[in-house]
């Protein structure tokens, strides 16, 4: 037997209904926030992910899944959302339709690290990027997208948020940290002395023990963003505050990817007890497009695992309905199969969802099947009934029984 490779996972038939529900909530707020959709290929040439994503970072460094193909040329499955949306946005001359575009996507991505709970492998990534707009309105929306989503499942995590500030800010911080941990370096791990000559704010959010006991006394950002910087922060915290945004300010906050610019945010479940806590984030990117090569454009976006969601839902103990049921099962009692096909699909014309005997099931085992697959109703069809034109309807629900004429089927079945 061929198994699965590690660090994948089947979606079987008995839980799709829980992506199903997961793409019907991004599809009301599609609607809500004026999203379009966007598609990018599973994979992109690796530059894109280096320039993009950042070669001091751990997914380019240790997770990409990369490879040669025919033509020797250096491929990449995509570990995240963004960079190839980016590239999108540039090469197809988006930057020239009314900005800002907000842009929405579910993708599987890909990313070689340890498999454990709420890390896979191969993920899906609900994203969304807003391009050619820098301000706090778009700040404030773009987190209050991400919150909703949240809520619509019944929970409401806490969105932590910093302010990583404009390339002045950053210089003044980023000195700062070295200063600070120039004496300390030689005592902390292999990828954090990497990271100091690479980027210093890196080593903020190592998860190596003794580098998180020094972590804890380097300097923070808030001390050193520029009056603007400063004053758009508290701008933005007055707006969600109003709007019931529920965040906190962590000023050790960094995030993965080097592509981050003044707002980063992350949502998380205190309850330590729940091991995996960080539930998604992103920021504002502004110098992204141009990075790749692009027209300056101020960009801000936001990423959410699929898979990491559902299991945290999964262990809050919060059940997604499966609203998926089906109405009417037709049970053969005849021969005639022509006119049992036939009432079946007349039914499925009408968007009443409908299944037929499909093997040799006696009357009895066909409710039994009926009973067990969860129909609402079954419509026994034998030569009585087709000569008479009236059916036997039971519903499994309540146990009654009654009889329906022909013409009158739909209208019974519709309520």
């Amino acid at each position: 037997m061929i198994n699965i490779p590690k660090g994948t996972k089947d979606v079987l038939p008995s839980e799709s209904y829980k992506w199903n529900e997961v793409e019907r909530v991004v599809q009301v707020l599609r609607n809500k926030y004026n999203l379009h959709e966007i598609k990018t290929p599973m994979f992109e040439h690796t530059e894109l992910f280096v320039r993009g994503v950042g070669n001091s970072t751990d997914i380019v460094n240790k997770e990409m899944y990369t490879f040669l193909d025919k033509g020797n040329r250096s491929i990449t499955l995509k570990p995240e959302g963004t960079a190839g949306v980016a590239r999108s946005f540039i090469e197809n001359g988006l930057f020239n339709e009314t900005l800002p575009l907000k842009v929405y996507y579910i993708t599987p991505c890909f990313r070689y690290e340890r498999p454990q709970a709420g890390r896979l492998r191969q993920h899906t990534q609900f994203g969304s990027e807003w391009f050619g707009v820098d301000s706090v309105e778009a700040d404030a929306e773009i987190l209050m997208l991400a919150s909703d989503f949240y809520k619509s499942f019944g929970i409401n995590p806490t969105v932590l948020i910093n302010n990583l500030g404009c390339s002045e800010c950053r210089k003044k911080y980023i000195q700062a940290l070295k200063n600070f941990f120039e004496p300390q370096i030689k005592d902390m791990c292999p990828d954090c002395q990497k990271r100091f000559e690479t980027n210093p704010l890196r080593i903020l959010d190592c998860k190596v023990e003794e580098c998180k006991a020094i972590n804890k006394n380097a300097p923070v950002i808030t001390d050193y963003l520029c009056d603007d910087c400063k004053n758009r922060f508290e701008e933005l915290k007055k707006v969600l505050t109003e709007v019931g945004v529920n965040y906190k300010c962590d000023s050790m906050l960094v995030r993965g990817l080097d592509y981050y610019t003044n707002l980063i945010f992350e949502f998380v479940d205190e309850d330590k007890k729940l091991g995996q806590n960080a539930l998604g984030g992103g920021g504002r990117y502004n110098n992204l497009v141009e990075e790749l090569g692009g027209k300056p454009t101020p960009v801000v976006g936001f990423g959410i695992g699929i898979e990491r969601l559902l299991l945290y839902l999964e262990n809050k103990g919060i059940e997604i309905k499966n609203n998926q049921q089906l109405e009417v099962y037709v049970a053969n009692a005849t021969n005639n199969l022509i006119e049992i096909i036939k009432l079946t699909k007349v039914l499925r014309d009408n968007n009443i969802s409908a299944e037929m005997n499909l093997t040799q099931r006696t009357l009895k085992a066909q409710f039994k099947y009926a009973d067990k697959i969860k129909a609402k109703y079954v419509m026994v069809v034998g030569d009585d009934e087709l000569n008479s034109n009236k059916f036997t309807i039971k519903n499994l629900e309540d146990g009654s029984q009654t009889q329906v004429d022909k013409q009158d089927l739909i209208k019974y079945f519709k309520g």
